[in-house]
C-alpha cells in the first residue's frame, strides 16, 4: 500500500527542457525570443513560419523573397 503512494507523487524540482527549446519545426536550439531561436525568430517576423513553428502555406514563395532580400 505504501508503494502505490510513492508511485503517484510527481517531483516538483524537475525542469522541463521542452519549454526552453525553439518551437521551429525540427529545431533543437535554445529559445531566445518568443519561443524561437534567432534564425527562426527572423523567419517568424518575415511570415515564413507560424507562431506554432510550422511552415506557412506559401512558404516556398515567401522563402524565395526572404533570401533575395537578405542577399541584397
Amino acid at each position: 500500500m505504501a508503494d502505490k503512494k510513492f508511485e503517484k507523487q510527481i517531483p516538483n524540482n524537475v525542469v522541463s527542457l521542452e519549454s526552453s527549446r525553439c518551437t521551429g519545426e525540427g529545431c533543437k536550439k535554445k529559445a531566445e525570443k518568443a519561443g524561437f531561436c534567432a534564425e527562426h525568430f527572423d523567419w517568424f517576423k518575415a511570415g515564413l513560419i507560424t507562431k506554432d513553428g510550422m511552415k506557412a502555406p506559401d512558404f516556398d514563395k515567401k522563402h524565395y523573397h526572404y533570401t533575395a532580400k537578405k542577399a541584397s
